[in-house]
């Protein structure tokens, strides 16, 4: 009965949270260029939507950290997922970076409510949500800085490529490595889905069935290779699930990341159906 009660539980989590986060931008600006950036949110990779109003407060904006570690905000301008730099930027190598903050959610009869379970009344259920999005970029014609490439954010579950994501062809190698609260994660499954995948079958893709293109788990040192077989915007992510400290307030402890993977030059073709938000 524990074991049925615990896949319940994991599927509960997994079908509550509906949507991933990630980072739309070029992977490279010609030298003096200014960066125009979306923060990604919704079950529909690639395609963005705006953020529902009551979910707006959650996300930090979206950040811009250079080779000296440095770490801004990007500006907020137009619908409310899409960002510019202050200023041009330098030639250098850059990552952009996109945090949805720590989020009670529960449910009851009723629905969805970013509340605990002490607070929402007949709750059967509660997930602390947090999650993390990466995308690599290079301005100018310099070669990458590998030091920035394999450098932390400090995400709390972070994907590290120890070679430029941005420069795999089909069929290559990426090896990542998972990182949780700072640490290699052995055994963590990464999954990663494309948007050319994902037009293969939009009915799963609306149905937060999302087809996936590779499923693979860390080794000791918490490093998986991708394998990205066909051309089209690769979105690798990690799952850590952990039970919450304090049972009486959630139960479980859940974080997300991603990393972005450009691969060839074939893309999915622009979508522009309405979804229903779900957290």
């Amino acid at each position: 009965m524990k074991k049925l009660w615990i896949l319940g539980a994991l599927g509960l989590s997994m079908a509550a949270q509906a949507h991933d986060l990630w980072v739309s931008a070029p992977t490279h600006l010609d030298s003096g260029s200014s960066l125009q950036a979306d923060l990604g949110y919704s079950h529909d990779f690639p395609n963005l939507e705006k953020i529902a109003a009551d979910r707006v407060h959650i996300f930090k904006p979206l950040q811009l950290t250079d080779k000296s570690g440095k770490t801004v905000d990007l500006t907020n301008q137009g619908e409310n997922y899409q960002y510019v730099s202050k200023s041009r930027l330098k030639d250098d190598s850059y990552w952009i970076g996109a945090v949805y903050k720590p989020t009670f959610w529960s449910k009851n009869s009723e629905g969805w409510k970013q509340l605990t379970l002490k607070e929402l009344p007949g709750a059967t259920y509660c997930e602390q949500a947090q999650m993390f999005g990466k995308a690599f970029l290079q301005v100018g014609n310099g070669n990458t800085d590998e030091n920035v490439l394999t450098r932390p954010l400090g995400h709390e579950l972070e994907l590290i490529p120890l070679k430029n994501p941005n420069e795999v062809k089909v069929g290559d190698l990426l090896p990542v490595k998972v990182l949780y609260q700072g640490k290699p994660l052995a055994k963590a499954t990464v999954t990663a889905s494309s948007d050319t995948l994902a037009e293969m079958d939009l009915t799963a893709t609306h149905d937060h069935r999302e087809p996936q293109g590779f499923s693979g788990k860390t080794d000791k040192d918490g490093v998986v290779n991708v394998i990205p077989l066909i051309e089209g915007l690769w979105k690798i992510k990690a799952v850590h699930q952990s039970g919450y400290a304090d049972k009486s307030i959630c139960g479980e402890d859940n974080t997300y990341a991603t990393l972005i993977m450009p691969i060839g030059t074939n893309r999915a073709a622009e979508r522009h159906e309405h979804h229903h938000h779900h957290h």
